[in-house]
């Protein structure tokens, strides 16, 4: 099996269609939060990001200024993601794999909608609320949850064109969608290959390395792009900035991936305009 991202527009259902997935085709089912807790080694509480802070407001000038944080944040959460990913097929359900997924080719993204009933009765169920409280929390949390994703990716987060399969509970089963998916992993698109696999740890690479030069004092904010060749253990640092000194760029790229693993060879090239 290779690996199915789940957006749950339905906590329930996406658990409910993540463990029926598992018992059908195996995979290990993991979730947003698990990924959280494995970027916190990448450093992702240094980009300073936290939900219910940001999506409570929206001063002048917002995008731009975590623009850099919103880099950084990404990038230690799909460092965290493609550690999974590289240790097996996997379910993964939450809001954010099926766009940071979107260079790795064996990755089917599957949406679920759920009718708001029964979103509702599973909250009243789950939480022993009222069927108006239900409706409100889940009002709320799919408000948060649109205005996160708007604000990490700048993309309607409902939009179809983002998905393999869109499964609408309104018509169908948990056993129909576990059915529709597992029959979509024939095709051979999806298969785990080993061409594949070299292809995720290459920008897994990238990707540490870019957090690297995003912690670092000397390289923190510089517009620089990553290529790495995992095989080879070498990465490939450009950039054409509008100022400063190149060769002191380079001097600090050199230094902010000193001793980083498993890159044995940088190289930096680096010009001014």
């Amino acid at each position: 099996m290779s690996v199915i991202a789940i957006s749950r527009g339905s906590l329930s259902a996406a658990t409910k269609l993540a463990e029926g997935l598992s018992s059908k085709l195996g995979g290990t089912v993991i979730t947003r939060e698990q990924v959280l807790e494995a970027a916190e080694r990448y450093g992702i509480a240094e980009s300073g990001l936290e939900m219910r802070h940001i999506v409570a407001q929206h001063p002048p000038g917002f995008w731009e200024k975590y623009a850099d944080a919103r880099k950084h944040y990404l990038a230690c959460f799909k460092a965290a993601l493609f550690d999974f990913v590289l240790r097996g097929p996997i379910i993964y359900h939450g809001n954010l794999a099926h766009l940071l997924l979107k260079e790795v080719h064996f990755v089917l993204r599957v949406r679920v909608n759920a009718p708001l009933e029964n979103r509702v009765e599973a909250m009243t169920a789950e939480l022993g609320v009222s069927r108006q409280d239900a409706m409100l929390r889940i009002e709320t949390i799919d408000k948060e949850r649109r205005r996160w994703t708007e604000f990490l990716y700048d993309v309607d987060v409902m939009n179809p064109i983002l998905f393999d399969v869109v499964l609408n509970l309104r018509r169908m089963t948990i056993q129909d969608g576990i059915q529709m998916i597992a029959a979509a992993l024939e095709n051979e698109q999806f298969r785990r290959t080993e061409e594949a696999l070299k292809a995720v740890r290459d920008i897994q690479l990238a990707t540490i390395t870019q957090i690297r030069l995003m912690s670092n004092p000397d390289t923190y904010g510089l517009a620089l792009n990553v290529t790495a060749d995992s095989s080879a253990g070498k990465v490939t640092v450009t950039g054409r900035l509008r100022t400063g000194d190149a060769k002191a760029i380079k001097d600090g790229i050199l230094s902010a991936l000193a001793g980083l693993s498993p890159v044995k060879e940088v190289e930096a090239r680096v010009g001014i305009a």
